[in-house]
């Protein structure tokens, strides 16, 4: 895509006109900061849809520009009262609008608001502990339904010593006269806590001058006209990047309308993500590689018939790697539903650049390369003309947006690579954030890494991104990763992490190390962990049982494999680091010294995801009222486990009535579905995430009677 400016005189801001096939497009930084964007265009759209969202029961809450500013405004005010600007300050929300409204009221009141997950009801939240300690935030932003059923006093001191707010008890004021703090550029705007950890966490320093400069280069890479009023639909969680700067701040910034769902409403329901793209004729939406394939799979061709999605013209996919066959599926799957494989827009970004790095269309649809597999061992690109048993599909993930600079380097010598070489992606522009917060050290090595040429070292700061690609004809093609994230679902987690809970799940459990294997071209979770010498004679499969059931209970993901090896066989540095690469070679290789192991049967020839079990509803339904709460209770939990024996695949008589439900490798996507199915045979509507409320059949059968005697009363 070739490109030229033409500068034009500055105003207020910097603005530029830039040529892309044939069409005038206006860039410039046109927002001083984020609370500038808000306040510009309620006055530009002040009765126009900013945000439409849709909860799990198909009801919907709609605000204008001028109503988002009026709530900003009101909290705005509200919260300078109670903190000082700098101060940070957690939001702690499930999905819908007041999410919104706490963000911007921090920033108005130039506070640095850090979304965090929406907590399970009742459960610890180890993630939220190391935000907090991470962090020091001087107050919690919720709504009064999360207080409800926080039971703060079951929570650790670190959170249930802080100041919770419920901000929904705050009425909104249309004549609030409070005026916005004024911030600059260089201030930080908000923090962005980017893995899935439960220690450790990084929170990105986001200041107001990166995420004006990085919706500018989305704007310009999406190509959508200042002038244009656009329609999007997203159900990313809002906590996540993508999800915030994609489906929140994007459309707020080019004066879209931005329809909502919850995460959870697009798992139970892929369909309704499609069904509402079809109905509001949305041009922009996309997701992680997941969704399309999870889209594709649960919908029938009735289903596909329904829509309309020709209006559908950027589809963007990332934060995960991307398959060339998922896109072509899903393509294929809604070619008569007016889908066009030219709308898929493959893109590579990390919230440590704010957000977007690279990203292209092209009507041909996404480029793909097949690779020589062996080559790419050595890091070398040998592109082979068609594909066979030999090559690797790799998607390419566009051009460089928009002030941004992208380097290969040789993350050893810090050299630039030469032409089909594989190297670390190094980025830099001003999209790139200020670094970790209180993380001087990492900061150092992270966003600070300068180019080695001839012994010396080159002026220019990048960010090392820890992944792996080359550039091909002015395209980036990112081939793995340098660093060691498992990313499963979108989601980011850290080995480190995971390796820690291993080992605690159980005294025989050693060192080990986590990593990512590709199955059936999705990304699947190994463990491979050292037994200890003075247990090498306990009882592997309750070892193993245990590693599983603390991985899925505190990382809601459900393993592929676990192996146990023998004691001192597990690969070391000289320096006593895990070499986590060389074990992941081992155990592809079968070179591992394995003592026990267990494999995921729910993955082999089957959905990772299962699905829905031809069920009939439970006899007793029609006896509800001629039972004894106490026969009713027991009819119920034996109906149950039977059903959920069946639906998860176990074994007879693996299911008890006080087995947790993580033991059963029950994650949160198995958790939203079977929800959904328990709903559609006993004829209720339980919240999405009601296992993880009720977390063992015993109490899932007392929540499911409750239920259905109030609904009968």
């Amino acid at each position: 895509m070739a490109a030229c400016c033409l500068q034009v005189p500055r105003r207020s801001f910097p603005v530029s006109l830039i040529v892309m096939d044939n069409e005038l497009i206006q860039t410039g930084t046109r927002f001083a900061s984020l609370a500038d964007m808000v306040e510009q265009q309620a006055l530009s759209y002040p009765d126009c849809k900013a945000f439409v969202f849709e909860d799990d029961a198909g009801q919907t809450e709609s605000w204008s520009y001028q109503e988002l500013s009026a709530r900003s405004r009101t909290l705005g005010g509200w919260l300078a009262s109670r903190v000082k600007p700098g101060d940070r300050v957690l939001l702690v929300y499930p999905p819908g609008l007041e999410f919104i409204a706490a963000f911007m009221g921090c920033v108005y009141a130039g506070a640095l608001p850090v979304p965090a997950t929406y907590p399970k009801p009742k459960r610890p939240m180890p993630r939220l502990d190391s935000i907090v300690a991470d962090c020091h935030p001087s107050l919690v932003l919720t709504q009064t339904s999360v207080l409800g059923g926080l039971c703060l006093d079951q929570q650790s001191p670190a959170i249930s010593v802080l100041a919770w707010e419920a901000t929904d008890n705050v009425a909104t004021q249309q004549g609030c006269a409070f005026q916005p703090v004024v911030r600059s550029a260089d201030d930080l705007a908000f923090l962005q806590y980017t893995s899935g950890s439960t220690s450790e966490p990084r929170g990105v320093m986001v200041s107001h001058g990166n995420i004006m400069h990085n919706l500018e280069a989305i704007r310009v890479g999406f190509g959508i006209r200042i002038d244009e009023h656009a329609q999007g639909v997203f159900w990313l969680p809002a906590y996540h990047d993508m999800g915030l700067i994609g489906g929140i701040l994007t459309p707020l910034y080019v004066g879209a309308t931005s329809t909502l769902i919850a995460p959870t409403t697009f798992l139970r329901r892929p369909q309704r993500w499609l069904e509402l793209i079809s109905a509001t004729k949305a041009t922009i939406s996309g997701a992680p590689n997941f969704a399309y394939e999870l889209a594709e799979r649960k919908t029938s061709p009735a289903d596909r018939k329904a829509l309309d999605l020709s209006s559908w013209r950027l589809a963007f996919c990332g934060a995960e790697p991307i398959n060339s066959e998922t896109l072509t599926e899903f393509a294929d799957a809604f070619a008569d539903a007016g889908f066009k494989p030219s709308a898929f827009f493959p893109c590579y970004g990390l919230a440590e650049s704010t957000l977007l790095v690279t990203g292209g269309q092209s009507a041909a649809g996404p480029r793909v390369l097949q690779v020589d597999r062996q080559a790419m061992r050595d890091n070398r690109v040998v592109q082979l003309a068609e594909k066979n048993g030999r090559t690797q599909a790799l998607v390419s993930c566009g051009p460089e947006c928009l002030g941004v600079e992208v380097e290969i380097v040789d993350p050893k010598t810090h050299a630039s690579c030469g032409k089909n070489e594989v190297g670390e992606i190094w980025v830099r522009g001003e999209s790139i954030a200020r670094g970790y917060w209180n993380k001087e050290a990492v900061n150092a090595e992270v966003f600070r890494a300068k180019l080695a040429t001839n012994g010396s070292s080159h002026d220019e700061e990048y960010l090392r991104t820890g992944d792996l690609g080359f550039c091909h004809e002015g395209e980036l093609f990112v081939t793995g990763r340098l660093k060691d994230v498992v990313i499963v679902r979108g989601r980011n987690h850290y080995p480190h992490d995971l390796e820690r809970t291993a080992q605690a799940a159980h005294e025989a459990v050693d060192l080990g190390a986590a990593f990512s294997i590709n199955i059936d071209g999705r990304e699947e979770l190994v463990l491979a962990h050292q037994l200890r010498r003075e247990s090498r004679n306990a009882d592997h499969n309750q070892v193993l049982q245990a590693i599983r059931t603390a991985v899925v209970d505190e990382h809601e993901i459900d393993p592929y494999a676990i192996v146990l090896i023998r004691p001192a066989s597990l690969s070391m540095t000289s320096s006593g680091k895990v070499q986590r690469h060389r074990i992941r070679e081992q155990y592809l290789n079968g070179d591992l010294a394995i003592t026990a192991k267990w494999i995921n049967q729910n993955t082999e020839g089957n959905d990772r995801e299962g699905s829905p079990t031809q069920a009939e509803p439970p006899m007793f339904l029609d006896r509800i009222g001629q039972m004894s709460p106490e026969k009713l209770q027991a009819e119920m939990l034996s109906w149950l486990m039977t059903w959920l024996t069946a639906r998860a695949n176990l074994m007879p008589g693996a299911m008890q009535p006080q087995t947790p439900f993580a033991q059963l490798g029950i994650d949160s996507l198995t958790a939203v579905e079977i929800s959904q199915e328990l709903d559609q045979l006993l004829g209720l509507q339980s919240p999405p995430m009601v296992i993880w409320s009720c977390p063992t059949p015993e109490e899932l059968a007392d929540y499911l009677v409750g239920e259905l005697q109030t609904a009968k009363a």
